[in-house]
């Protein structure tokens, strides 16, 4: 990883000089994203997109939504099946980002399933003032569909029966780093450095907390992973997501029942901690091209590092979420239909070419196992004492033979 020394912004000095010239980089991530005024997401600077820094799979257009859907509309009828007639059901967007996910969502229910909408809200959980104004532009055509904004402090308050979604929000987690330097493990840092009257930002080691000897206690007792793992290279590194259980406690307390979907990237514990991944999987993403020099231009870039499936699915069900399955995003959309997706664009072609080609590239992308297919679908749920015993598996996670 190329971490060189690099220039520190006015904003992120002021805050290093305040917290004492050092901090570990799971703070440094933490302000470079969302830091009110200046953090890439809360100030808005950064675009999701195809013209922007980075692309997600809703963000290609309508195709991704309408497979979801499928699922989405599959989940909404059981829950309706154990709720009472009236009750409404909420669909949470956790970090919609630009508000494709439920923008292509509404747009896609409506066309398909429409007799499902007037029961269920909207509901975008969003920190960031930048972020939401946006999102509230981009849904203004919907005035017909319920739709508010709330964060997960109100949610938990008034805790909703519905369908939590979350996507690509979990990558952007801070995370704490750790190295392997002459049989010893540390903690990385960033340290602020001033040098001929210009403040500049490098990575530095220092003693484990106990935050991090917790999390390296829990992955060794309860799951077995060794982190290190054996015999690693000195200089070996990676990320600890000493975040996550904060995150769950609190999408549990704004989840009366329902599923939690999150999709993301996310690899097994024997590929993330293996002597062969030396340096971790952080990366940085700006204007389309992807760093990893992840100290650079921050609040200007997206820094994101993949998940760890088993300590993932433990945080979970420790936080009362069930774990259902998994799958990759190819295979899952394969399942809600994309073979005939693809076929009916086929057969549309000679109406509009050039919308049936493109509408063709957006699916392949969300398949490619470089692009987007390698993306992780994540069940998780939360059951209602009150509800029949259903162990039949998600429309996603059947054969999609089936």
């Amino acid at each position: 990883m190329n971490c060189s020394r690099v220039k520190c912004p006015v904003w992120l000095s002021d805050l290093m000089h305040e917290a004492g010239g050092t901090v570990p980089f799971s703070q440094f991530m933490d302000w470079a994203l969302n830091e009110t005024q200046y953090g890439s997401y809360s100030s808005g600077k950064l675009r999701i997109g195809k013209t922007g820094d980075f692309v997600t799979s809703p963000s290609l257009g309508p195709e991704f939504c309408e497979l979801l859907s499928i699922q989405i509309s599959e989940w909404i009828i059981e829950i309706e099946s154990n709720c009472n007639k009236h009750s409404t059901i909420s669909i949470i967007d956790i970090g919609p980002g630009e508000g494709d996910l439920t923008y292509y969502l509404i747009a896609a229910l409506e066309a398909s399933f429409p007799h499902l909408l007037s029961n269920i809200e909207f509901v975008l959980v969003e920190i960031n003032d930048g972020m939401r104004m946006r999102q509230k532009k981009k849904l203004m055509p919907f005035n017909n569909v319920k739709i508010r904004w709330s964060n997960f402090g109100e949610l938990s308050t008034n805790p909703v029966t519905g369908i939590m979604i979350a996507h690509e929000i979990l990558d952007a987690l801070p995370v704490d780093r750790i190295v392997w330097l002459n049989n010893k493990l540390y903690l990385q840092c960033v340290k602020l450095i001033n040098h001929l009257d210009a403040n500049y930002l490098e990575l530095i080691n220092s003693k484990l907390t106990g935050k991090v000897n917790n999390f390296l206690n829990l992955a060794k007792k309860q799951l077995g992973i060794q982190i290190p793992p054996k015999n690693p290279r000195n200089g070996w590194s990676s990320e600890l997501h000493t975040h996550l259980n904060d995150w769950f406690k609190l999408a549990s307390s704004c989840l009366l029942n329902g599923p939690l979907l999150i999709i993301d990237y996310a690899m097994e514990a024997r590929r993330y901690y293996q002597t062969s991944r030396f340096e971790g999987t952080l990366i940085s993403y700006r204007n389309q091209k992807a760093s990893n020099n992840i100290l650079a231009d921050p609040g200007l870039s997206d820094i994101t590092s993949h998940l760890c499936l088993e300590t993932l699915n433990l945080i979970a069900e420790n936080n009362n979420f069930k774990f259902i399955g998994e799958r990759r995003q190819g295979l899952s959309l394969l399942s809600l239909g994309l073979s005939e997706k693809l076929n009916s664009i086929q057969s549309s072609a000679s109406d509009n070419l050039e919308l049936a080609l493109s509408r063709r590239e957006n699916l392949l992308r969300l398949v490619d196992p470089i692009c987007l297919g390698e993306f992780r679908w994540i069940m998780y749920d939360k059951p209602s004492k009150k509800a029949t015993s259903n162990n039949s598996l998600p429309l996603f996670l059947l054969d999609p033979l089936d």
